[in-house]
């Protein structure tokens, strides 16, 4: 796999501005959300607080795919390139820390698309991890987990749609959180030793 480039980390930096602008404008302007803190040059918390429908606190983080990956789909051979996504194992753990009202929205530049997990649906997800030594020299090493975007909540076509699905998900999460049911959203695989109730 490629190592990360300098050229990379500035190209990365100018699209995120933007896109943490849009994401702020949309949450702010939603009727059901009102946005409590940006937060998205922190290096300790998600990037947005929100409250939403029931005045439950949310916590959105922001990601993004800039452009097509290179050199990782050895990782994940069952998957087209266009719906790999590459995630800091840190970004997915401060998600879990912050509890049943996170979400993680995905701004996938490539396929014009935008994809929102909650906590729950980002448990669930199919997830391949991978440790690698940092390009510093140092002796330190990061870890990435490697998710399939069609297994995201939902697949929209903007920011708006996007933090519409945050509200909704936001409202209904107390609900399914305790229901003995699964969880509406995430992989599923069929048991075929499951009884049969027919």
């Amino acid at each position: 796999m490629r190592e990360r480039r300098p050229q990379d980390w500035v190209t990365d930096l100018a699209g995120r501005h933007s896109l943490e602008q849009r994401m702020a404008l949309a949450l702010a302007g939603h009727p059901d959300c009102v946005l409590l803190k940006r937060a998205t040059s922190s290096l300790d918390e998600l990037d947005y607080a929100i409250a939403g429908p029931g005045d439950r606190l949310g916590q959105v983080g922001l990601k993004a795919k800039h452009q097509p990956y290179r050199g990782w789909g050895h990782l994940r051979p069952e998957l087209a390139e266009l719906d790999l996504f590459i995630l800091d194992e840190l970004a997915l753990r401060k998600i879990v820390d912050a509890g049943r009202y996170a979400y993680l929205v995905v701004a996938d530049i490539p396929g014009g698309r935008w994809c929102v997990w909650s906590t729950a649906e980002l448990v669930l997800a199919t997830k391949t991890r991978t440790v690698r030594a940092l390009a510093t020299g140092s002796y330190r090493q990061k870890a990435k987990v490697l998710l399939d975007l069609r297994e995201a909540a939902a697949q929209v076509t903007d920011e708006y749609a996007a933090t519409d699905v945050v509200a909704q998900m936001l409202g209904s999460c107390d609900a399914h959180w305790q229901a003995i049911e699964p969880w509406p959203h995430g992989p599923a695989v069929h048991d075929p030793f499951q009884r049969r109730t027919s």
